[in-house]
């Protein structure tokens, strides 16, 4: 399905224009953060119905409590019948990956808008991801659930750059335009949080699905075996700020100020036995693995070594 997605900017000017070009799929930009709504969603929602147009709504992401702009944006969804399911779009500077999950996991029916720097380790299948993948002429949505393939596209009737996707089958409710309901997340929500940051850490390939089930267990053991911590097999404190402090990529290096857990990751990843310190022998280590994966190989774990390190499954 040819898709446009439009916010209160959007200036339309002849939605049969619009119809006639070949759109059959419109998402409309619903709410924002914690208090914005769009003024005219109930303007474009309707003049997109009335031309049977399959209609989505979809919440802009900012940097508050993801379970309060969740409910900001139910509040709004529920109010309308909806052809396309509910998207999250987040386009945080510096993404924040439990917002993510804590967003998503509040909803099995929502889909993620973003970027590859978001989608590629946000822990969620392609299938629930509608892509953002400018200055392409896509033919069919391979496994995604969509794809934005420009940002300034023409399209009749709307005046101004058209973002236009193509979307699959996936994108829609069911088949139905009855009004999203809030499905509960079997499971844990905060152990979906956990699989996601174990799956980045270990590069185990967990699934994401909230159960703490024998695999999640083994894998907490497993890098609590390498911050050198009790292997119990519990998220507890001490587990969880071992992560914080690997997530927080702090610059690491023989002159650099000691930061044991962040060292132990480098370590583990870097092929050597953990024992948080950084010297010489670990510096070499640093060394051979940034050459081998083409980085500048000074034995220093910065931003683009910790990309590397935490971004990739290399």
């Amino acid at each position: 399905m040819k898709g446009i997605d439009i916010y209160s900017g959007t200036n339309i000017t002849d939605w049969n224009a619009v119809k006639a070009s070949g759109v059959e799929a419109v998402y409309i930009k619903l709410t924002d953060g914690l208090t914005y709504n769009n003024p005219k969603a109930l303007e474009q929602y309707r003049a997109a119905k009335n031309l049977g147009l399959k209609v989505g709504p979809y919440h802009f992401g900012e940097k508050n409590n993801p379970l309060q702009e969740y409910n900001h944006f139910a509040d709004e969804y529920s109010k309308y019948k909806w052809d396309l399911k509910p998207v999250l779009d987040y386009e945080v500077a510096k993404p924040d990956m439990n917002f993510i999950a804590q967003f998503m996991a509040r909803n099995s029916n929502l889909l993620l808008y973003a970027a590859h720097n978001v989608a590629d380790k946000c822990g969620l299948p392609k299938n629930k991801i509608w892509i953002a993948e400018p200055n392409t002429s896509p033919t069919s949505t391979g496994e995604y659930a969509g794809i934005q393939y420009t940002w300034t596209g023409e399209i009749n009737g709307l005046n101004g750059n058209a973002d236009i996707d193509l979307f699959s089958d996936l994108v829609l409710d069911n088949g139905s335009s009855a009004p999203v309901q809030v499905v509960a997340q079997s499971g844990d929500p905060a152990v979906r949080l956990i699989q996601i940051k174990l799956n980045a850490l270990l590069k185990r390939g967990l699934a994401i699905d909230s159960m703490n089930g024998p695999l999640t267990t083994a894998a907490i053991k497993d890098f609590q075996g390498v911050m050198g911590l009790i292997q119990d097999g519990i998220w507890g404190p001490k587990t969880a700020a071992a992560a914080e402090q690997i997530f927080a990529r702090p610059e690491d290096g023989i002159s650099y100020q000691h930061m044991e857990y962040a060292t132990r990751y480098i370590q583990h990843r870097c092929g050597i036995t953990p024992d948080g310190i950084f010297g010489l022998h670990t510096k070499i280590a640093v060394q051979n693995w940034q050459a081998k994966h083409g980085l500048v190989a000074d034995g220093i774990v910065g931003s683009a070594t910790w990309g590397k390190l935490l971004d990739e499954n290399v």
